[in-house]
């Protein structure tokens, strides 16, 4: 793949474990368009995962889309329908105490036009900043009739 004019650039995020903590700051470096546009989505999936948006959630997904879990579970949703229901935030902080997530690596590993392969890092947090667990992830990002969305999630996270 050609690299696109303007091209490398940075992609940062502002990362903190609690309001008060100091920032970090997560740099991806893209080479070209399509590997921008995976990036992006995968930090909107993020930031709506943070607000606890399951539908928001959802429209960054493409279907069906496949969830390898910790313990090498495979999960497909056919539809959006089928991936995150609207109780699952308070379920999984009940579970978990979960308050938000971190990035702490975002990187892109392979990519063409339609298709980018994320290696990720994440981290879960409780209100008070204590570290639940960081996650080591790869995604993969796809177009999907002119929709950027995550295809394939395959992560150590349970």
């Amino acid at each position: 793949m050609q690299p696109d004019s303007g091209y490398p650039k940075e992609i940062v995020s502002v990362e903190r474990t609690t309001e008060q903590s100091a920032a970090k700051q997560i740099v991806t470096v893209v080479a070209n368009q399509s590997e921008e546009k995976a990036v992006l989505t995968a930090m909107a999936f993020m930031d709506a995962f943070n607000a606890a948006d399951p539908e928001a959630a959802r429209k960054c997904l493409n279907y069906p889309h496949a969830r390898v879990g910790a313990n090498g579970t495979l999960v497909v949703s056919e539809t959006a329908n089928d991936q995150m229901p609207g109780d699952f935030f308070n379920i999984f902080r009940q579970r978990t105490g979960w308050h938000h997530s971190c990035w702490d690596l975002r990187e892109v590993i392979q990519s063409s036009e339609t298709k980018v392969h994320l290696k990720v890092t994440f981290s879960r947090y409780r209100a008070d900043g204590s570290l639940i667990g960081t996650y080591p992830s790869i995604w993969v990002v796809t177009e999907q009739d002119g929709h950027w969305g995550i295809k394939m999630r395959s992560s150590f996270a349970a």
